[in-house]
């Protein structure tokens, strides 16, 4: 298992090492932004993103392609075999002629006036946005998972800690009523009551080391490495208030700038487009069409070959006339899915409200419980101190001690899983308004020991 740390750390291959005299070597715990490094090269989730932004990045010069020339060159090699068994014209050549001939035809297009691609070219460049607006949201993402599931550790190992330390009081205080119950001063209902709590906390272990052992899977998950060595939070974490401290502010600056809500507003543009997109399928087509032709030929009818050179421009005019109403549902089609797009957006502003809503109350109300919190534990403390001497005493039951041992430990556990709570608020608050960055996570890993 290796040494352990007070911080969780552990020593693992360099005990043997302390065994045998070598010096004494220092812990190896790694961080939050260690473990971010580590998310950021190995989460499926992010990367599977980053490949998105990467591939939806070719679309505006494919767009563009199609409002660009097009140049095609067609060469063709044809061999004739031809038999001239009667002929009422004179001038054609008589009896069995075989000749080749190779024909070259570079053609060049270039759409005059195309609506549809213009449309389509627009509809581009704004899903190039949307991509960057949603890269730049699971950016955020990963960074809040990584801290969730870092914290996430940090509060199962403190509940495994608490677990197996409360489990030793219990323990110690069996072995005292085992004494008192030997010499005729506890009923054997102390003794009972005692021995169920203990074994009741043993499940208890047990629990939170499975607990434990899921969190940090949850963790190898995102960084595909399984890491136990984690830095711990300390205890006196500063605690800040919102600034500025209006929660009106800070909901405005999340409907203005959350990214998944600017990715959002860009699905609409996009929808909006598509509409217009559809619709200029009515529109006329003009393209300048350019083409150069070489053919050469070994013979023919007449008996004589030729080459011969030929160059076409024209302007080319479509209409559309009828389509059998494909065009027109298209377009309504697109209309429908515009009409959603902007339901969404307003279903998406809602949540993007009532989250920012929630981490600010997080956040404000986060710093007087954690406070709140650790006054309970030193009155917890002081209770089970004053129920242990009442016991020794005879004033108190053995009951009423383990209960005072159970509201210790519990409070304990409340008050570390306030302060992850507390900064895991403060980071759900910048994700909400869309400014979480990696200054924030360096800035919670100040306060790692």
């Amino acid at each position: 298992m290796g040494l352990r740390t007070k911080s969780g750390c552990r020593f693992g291959p360099l005990l043997v090492l302390a065994a045998l005299g070598a010096a004494t070597f220092p812990a190896y715990c790694e961080d939050l932004t260690q473990i971010y490094a580590l998310a950021k090269a190995g989460d499926p989730k992010y990367k599977a993103g980053r490949f998105e932004f990467e591939a939806v990045g070719y679309a505006e010069p494919q767009a563009l392609a199609t409002l660009l020339p097009t140049v095609s060159l067609e060469a063709t090699q044809t061999d004739t075999r031809q038999r001239i068994i009667s002929s009422a014209n004179a001038v054609f050549a008589s009896g069995l002629s075989q000749y080749p001939t190779r024909n070259m035809t570079l053609t060049l297009t270039q759409p005059i006036f195309k609506l549809s691609a213009w449309r389509g070219y627009e509809q581009a460049q704004i899903k190039v946005k949307q991509a960057a607006a949603n890269f730049g949201a699971i950016e955020q993402d990963l960074m809040l998972r990584t801290a969730t599931a870092y914290l996430n550790v940090l509060a199962a190992r403190d509940a495994l800690g608490f677990a197996d330390a409360e489990r030793d009081a219990i323990k110690r205080q069996l072995d005292l009523v085992q004494q008192r119950f030997s010499s005729g001063l506890v009923a054997r209902v102390g003794l009972f009551d005692a021995k169920a709590r203990y074994e009741l906390k043993e499940a208890d272990v047990v629990a939170a080391k499975n607990d434990l052992d899921d969190k940090l899977q949850a963790l190898r998950e995102m960084t595909g490495k399984l890491v136990s060595n984690l830095k711990s939070l300390r205890e006196d974490i500063p605690l800040q208030q919102p600034e500025p401290i209006d929660m009106n502010k800070w909901i405005e600056a999340g409907l203005q700038q959350n990214l998944l809500l600017l990715a959002r507003r860009h699905t609409v543009e996009i929808a909006q487009q598509e509409v217009s997109r559809q619709r200029a399928g009515h529109a006329p087509l003009i393209d300048l069409v350019a083409t150069q032709n070489g053919k050469v030929t070994g013979g023919s009818l007449f008996g004589g070959g030729s080459n011969v050179e030929t160059t076409d421009v024209m302007v080319r005019l479509t209409i559309p006339i009828y389509s059998g109403g494909s065009t027109s549902a298209l377009t309504d089609e697109a209309m429908k899915r515009y009409y959603g797009a902007l339901e969404d957006l307003e279903r998406d502003a809602r949540q993007v409200e009532r989250q920012t809503r929630a981490a600010f109350l997080g956040v404000t109300g986060g710093t007087v419980r954690v406070k709140a919190l650790a006054q309970g534990v030193v009155s917890s403390l002081s209770a089970r101190e004053l129920k242990l001497e009442g016991y020794k005493s005879g004033l108190e039951t053995i009951l009423q001690v383990l209960d005072a041992e159970r509201d210790l430990y519990a409070a304990k556990r409340d008050s570390a899983r306030a302060r992850y709570d507390y900064l895991l608020n403060r980071l759900r608050l910048k994700q909400a308004v869309g400014t979480l960055s990696e200054e924030d996570l360096s800035e919670i890993n100040k306060l790692m020991k």
